[in-house]
C-alpha cells in the first residue's frame, strides 16, 4: 500500500507529539522530587509520650510534630518522622549516621557516645521537667525509700548517680512510661524516674489523675530539648532562624499542647 502525503503528514505529527509527551514526562519527573520538597529523615521516640510527641495510629503526633511540619512548610522540606526505640535512635544517629535530625536531643544526653561527634544543637525547642514520681502517701520518705526505680528502656537515672550508691538501687526498665505507671501503682517499683508533664498526660488520660506526683524533695531536673543533627548543620541554622521569626506561630503551638499558658 502507498503512502500519501498526508498520511506521511500524519505521522511526522503523531512522531513529533510522542517525543514532545515524553519530554513532558522527563521534565515532571526531575522537577517532581523539588516541589515536593528536599526529603529530611527525623529520628524520634518510639514513646508514648505526650504532649511532645506519641504514636497514633501509626503517625507520630504532638508538639513536636506541629512545630518540625510548621518548620518544614516554611521552608520547602518533606519531613519523614521515623520512630525508633530508645537505644536503637542512638544507634543510627551517632553511629550508623542514617538520620538527618533528632528529636529530642540533649548534649548531657548520654555524652561518651558523643565524644569526637561534631553534633549542632538547636536553639531551646521546649523547656521540661524530669523527676521521680512516687504515690501520694510516699510524699517526703527521701533516696533511702527508693530501692527499685522504674525507668524507661535507654534512659539512665542520671539525678540519682550523685547522691545513691548504686549498689541500693535496682533498676527496672519498662518500653512505655505507661508500662512504668502501672508497675508504680501496684508497687512493682517504688518510684518512676519520668518527665513530670507526660506523667500528668497519661494518668489523666486512664482517669488516674494525682495517682503519682513528682518528689519536690527529691532529686529532678528542669531543662530544654533541643533539635539536633550531625549530617545537616544548615537546616538547624534555618530552623533556629524559624523558631525566632516566627514567635507566635511556636507559641500557639505550645500553647495548643498545654506547654504554655
Amino acid at each position: 500500500m502507498k503512502q500519501t502525503a498526508t498520511d506521511t503528514m500524519t505521522t511526522t505529527a503523531l512522531t513529533r507529539s510522542f517525543a514532545t509527551a515524553l519530554a513532558l514526562c522527563a521534565l515532571l519527573l526531575l522537577i517532581t522530587p523539588a516541589l515536593a520538597g528536599q526529603r529530611l529523615t527525623v529520628g524520634v521516640e518510639c514513646l508514648d509520650y505526650p504532649p511532645y510527641g506519641s504514636i497514633q495510629n501509626g503517625e507520630y503526633r504532638g508538639y513536636a510534630r506541629d512545630l518540625l511540619d510548621a518548620f518544614a512548610i516554611e521552608y520547602g522540606y518533606d519531613l519523614v518522622y521515623d520512630p525508633l526505640p530508645v537505644k536503637r535512635l542512638y544507634q543510627d544517629f551517632l553511629v550508623t549516621r542514617i538520620l538527618d535530625l533528632k528529636f529530642p536531643d540533649s548534649k548531657d544526653w548520654h555524652p561518651g557516645k558523643r565524644k569526637g561527634l561534631a553534633i549542632t544543637y538547636s536553639d531551646p525547642v521546649c523547656e521540661y521537667t524530669d523527676g521521680i514520681h512516687v504515690k501520694p502517701e510516699n510524699l517526703g520518705r527521701g533516696v533511702k525509700g527508693i530501692r527499685v526505680l522504674g525507668i524507661i528502656a535507654g534512659f539512665k537515672p542520671w539525678l540519682l548517680k550523685p547522691i545513691m550508691n548504686p549498689k541500693d538501687l535496682t533498676v527496672s526498665e519498662n518500653a512505655s512510661i505507661s508500662g512504668l505507671l502501672g508497675k508504680a501503682l501496684i508497687d512493682r517499683v517504688d518510684a518512676v524516674y519520668a518527665n513530670e508533664e507526660a506523667v500528668r498526660h497519661l494518668l489523666a488520660a486512664m482517669g488516674l489523675k494525682g495517682r503519682l506526683v513528682m518528689d519536690p524533695a527529691l532529686p529532678h531536673k528542669t531543662d530544654v530539648y533541643h533539635l539536633s543533627t550531625i549530617n545537616r548543620p544548615e537546616v538547624l541554622r534555618e530552623f533556629n532562624e524559624f523558631m525566632k521569626t516566627h514567635r507566635e506561630l511556636v507559641d500557639s503551638i505550645k500553647k495548643k499542647h498545654g506547654l504554655m499558658q
